[in-house]
C-alpha cells in the first residue's frame, strides 16, 4: 500500500487513516524516525521493536543453561575455594 503525503514548513506530515491501520499504528503513538536512504525515512513502533529483540534472544538462548556460561562457573570455582 502506498499514499502520497506531504511534509509541511515546520517538518510534520499526517500519515493516511488506511496507512495507519495497515500498519496498526494508534493515535499518540511515539515512533522511531529512522532516515534508511537519500529520500527514505522509515517509522517503527518501539514496542514492536522490544517485542521483536526478545523474540530473537528467546530463541537465540533456548536451551542455554546459566551454569553452563563461563563466568558462572568461575563464580562457583571461586565460591567453592572460600568454603574450603
Amino acid at each position: 500500500m502506498s499514499e502520497t503525503v506531504s511534509v509541511d514548513e515546520k517538518g510534520r506530515l499526517v500519515l493516511p487513516k488506511e496507512v495507519r491501520e495497515k500498519a496498526r499504528i494508534g493515535v499518540n503513538v511515539k515512533l522511531i524516525a529512522r532516515a534508511s536512504g537519500v529520500g527514505r525515512v522509515e517509522l517503527s513502533d518501539p514496542k514492536v521493536l522490544i517485542a521483536q529483540a526478545q523474540e530473537i534472544g528467546t530463541k537465540k538462548l533456548a536451551g542455554l543453561k546459566e551454569e553452563d556460561h563461563s563466568a558462572t562457573s568461575y563464580l562457583l570455582r571461586s565460591m567453592r575455594a572460600k568454603k574450603k
